[in-house]
């Protein structure tokens, strides 16, 4: 698959970040007493990570079973779309309880989140990109950034 190295290379970037969330409770500031909004953010990078990690090789493992690389984006694009449209609506129900959405780390994820997911549709419907497909896992990938900056930056 031509787009191969792109892909592998952010699988490789998406596991890197949710090694670093390991840090984070020793280095943020208040760690011994998390809020919960802190702990979805916690939640948030490593499962961010690892979807990203899973949907960055989900179209070179389809490749050799579908033969075609545009055919094989369109799947996993297809694929990801139905599993980050669940993700978003529990993400946002954690957020709601957490009283996650008057901080400006959550304002920007919440617009993120579901700008990927949108992005990952239409790549399945209109786009059949790589370009497109590898802009959401990066805008997707920012979540999982953002969400650790905010925890070392102690951002409420």
């Amino acid at each position: 698959m031509q787009g191969e190295g792109l892909l592998v290379g952010t699988a490789t970037v998406a596991v890197v970040v949710a090694g670093f969330a390991a840090i984070a409770p020793g280095v943020s500031p208040g760690a011994p007493e998390w809020s919960a909004g802190h702990r979805l953010r916690l939640r948030a990078i490593v499962s961010t990570s690892f979807n990203v990690t899973f949907e960055s090789l989900l179209p070179v493992a389809l490749f050799p079973a579908i033969g075609s690389e545009r055919t094989s984006l369109v799947v996993a694009s297809a694929i990801v779309f139905a599993y980050l449209l669940m993700v978003v609506l529990i993400r946002t129900r954690q957020i709601l309880r957490a009283g996650g959405f008057r901080s400006r780390p959550a304002q920007i994820m919440f617009v993120a989140g579901p700008a990927a997911t949108a992005l990952f549709g239409l790549n399945a419907v209109v786009f059949a990109s790589l370009t497109a497909y590898g802009l959401a896992l990066l805008i997707q990938l920012s979540v999982a950034a953002l969400s650790f900056y905010s925890l070392l930056a102690g951002a409420d």
